[in-house]
């Protein structure tokens, strides 16, 4: 990115108080933990953007912590933040972004903001020094997150979806959907290789949730007659109902909805909690009731089954309520409160472990892997006009 970037404004007032120079260094604060109520601090070293603190010769110098966040002062030999682009990152109490660009000349430093910094923001997505082991999950978000979202949109588009809306607690995932280079940016600017891989995974599972959800009612040529997708997590507001073109079908389709309890989950006969959320759960025809939040076991008792109830895997997942054993108990559990005429495993990449397809096997579970492969689509859409017919 050249420097400066057109239409940014200078920000007069003297010194920053990010910045103090001692002698031939540099002494730079930064809050962290998290994206609210935070400032990140980053250098364009070596044509990568990195934290202050893995800059060479960077030492820390004071560290104060109070709940989540810790305030960091580290210092920096003056010579390698000179004439470097520095990128300061600022979130608010509430979530909201802004970004500063800094420049340190001599003891003197220029910084501007920039009314545009979103366009600045997904240009430098992609320029994050990698710290670890997010490597993997940031190569995959770039090179399948657009491409998944677009087909969404397209597949929306053609079921007559006058609108995707994003309520309550789903926003973020309405960051990733309408601007996945500047979601990959708030991702990357977490200083640490941990952070950076629970948001990531957390917002591609979410994509890929709603990308297999819409593949589902493309299976069947669905046309939405609720005109909205209504995507907000466990609070069992129907994500939509359509109508099969092919099978010429009423169905209600659920995203994430919470089956038990206030606290969406049950104790395990190992006395282990349980998540239950599956992520789709479909019935056939449209409900004469709504359901509260934590209500879904109103209508398995009312003899309501659903006709099909999918889980959704990436297959890389490194969260431990994501790996497989949980996965089974998961199902295991859904199997025995919902009852589902129908139960499948969708995974998007393979499968590592030969003993887990034995087990979901045994279990009865459909399981369709390797889902980025364009011939597993045509047989999952095929399993999915079977069971809903």
């Amino acid at each position: 990115m050249s420097w400066l970037p057109t239409g940014c404004e200078k920000l007069e007032g003297g010194a920053e108080p990010w910045i103090e120079f001692v002698g031939s260094d540099v002494e730079v604060m930064q809050v962290v933990g998290g994206t609210r109520g935070t400032d990140y601090v980053y250098v364009m070293f070596e044509g990568l953007l990195t934290n202050v603190k893995y800059l060479p010769g960077a030492e820390l110098v004071t560290k104060e912590c109070a709940g989540r966040f810790c305030r960091e002062i580290y210092r920096v030999p003056k010579s390698i933040l000179t004439n470097k682009l520095i990128m300061i990152v600022n979130f608010s109490n509430s979530g909201s972004m802004l970004t500063l660009l800094c420049m340190v000349r001599e003891e003197v430093v220029d910084c501007y903001w920039c009314p545009h910094y979103e366009n600045i923001c997904r240009e430098l997505a992609l320029r994050f020094r990698f710290i670890g082991e997010e490597a993997q999950l940031a190569k995959f978000y770039i090179n399948f997150i657009p491409k998944l979202i677009n087909e969404i949109k397209n597949i929306a588009e053609r079921s007559s979806v006058r609108k995707i809306f994003f309520a309550a607690h789903a926003w973020r995932l309405r960051e990733v959907f309408n601007n996945p280079q500047l979601s990959l940016f708030t991702s990357m600017v977490l200083d640490t290789w941990q952070g950076r891989v629970l948001s990531l995974e957390n917002k591609i599972s979410h994509i890929v949730e709603l990308w297999v959800l819409a593949k589902v009612i493309e299976a069947v040529d669905g046309e939405t007659i609720s005109e909205v997708w209504w995507v907000e997590f466990r609070k069992n507001y129907p994500f939509a109902y359509i109508r099969s073109r092919t099978i010429g079908r009423e169905y209600t389709i659920f995203y994430q909805p919470s089956v038990y309890s206030d606290i969406n989950s049950l104790f395990t006969p190992r006395k282990e909690r349980l998540h239950l959320i599956p992520d789709i759960v479909m019935f056939k025809g449209i409900p004469p009731q709504r359901l509260g939040w934590n209500k879904l076991y109103a209508f398995i008792d009312q003899g309501n089954y659903p006709i099909l109830v999918i889980e959704v895997k990436l297959g890389i997942e490194t969260s431990e309520w994501r790996k497989p054993e949980y996965v089974l108990r998961q199902l295991e559990a859904y199997k025995q409160y919902l009852k589902p005429k129908n139960i499948a495993l969708a995974v998007l990449t393979r499968l590592e472990e030969p003993s887990l397809k034995t087990e979901l096997e045994e279990l009865g579970v459909d399981l369709y892997e390797d889902l980025l492969n364009p011939d597993i689509q045509v047989s999952f859409a095929q399993y999915v006009q079977n069971v809903l017919k």
